[in-house]
């Protein structure tokens, strides 16, 4: 088992509206956290997210995602793009394939990887060049089994 740990800095706004996009309301939250929808386990926490930041819409949280996986969730070309965009902060998709010396079109597929496996984020710049971003503080991946801290 492999254990992922990313965190960064998000607004309480970021938060509900990532919960709004997922369940739309509240209220709807609230039905399917009742109802006991077997499909989404993260209702409870959902709810409790959502109570905490209503009313926090500006304050800054410290968010640690973690991701479990089976398989090695990171290659050594995820690896060696994400410490470019996180050290050289590349001002597009072809910038990064330049600072890493490698094929523009292997960077576009393992940077959608990335983006929708929430590694990174593609952001629109003004020229309308996607930019790649690295929005965490840190990210760790842990091979086997974490102690638990006391």
């Amino acid at each position: 088992m492999h254990q992922v740990r990313m965190k960064k800095a998000i607004k309480g706004k970021d938060i509900i509206d990532r919960l709004k996009t997922k369940y739309g309301t509240l209220d709807n939250l609230k039905k399917l956290h009742k109802e006991g929808n077997p499909e989404d386990s993260n209702t409870c926490f959902d709810l409790e997210e959502w109570d905490v930041h209503k009313d926090a819409l500006d304050e800054d949280v410290k968010e640690i995602r973690v991701l479990f996986t089976e398989e090695p969730p990171l290659g050594k070309i995820e690896l060696e793009l994400l410490n470019s965009i996180k050290s050289d902060k590349p001002k597009s998709i072809e910038d990064l394939a330049g600072l890493v010396g490698k094929d523009i079109e292997i960077v576009k597929d393992r940077l959608n990887f990335l983006a929708v496996n929430d590694f990174i984020e593609l952001k629109e710049s003004v020229n309308d060049n996607l930019v790649p971003i690295f929005p965490y503080e840190y990210l760790q991946i842990v091979i086997g089994e974490v102690p638990i801290s006391k």
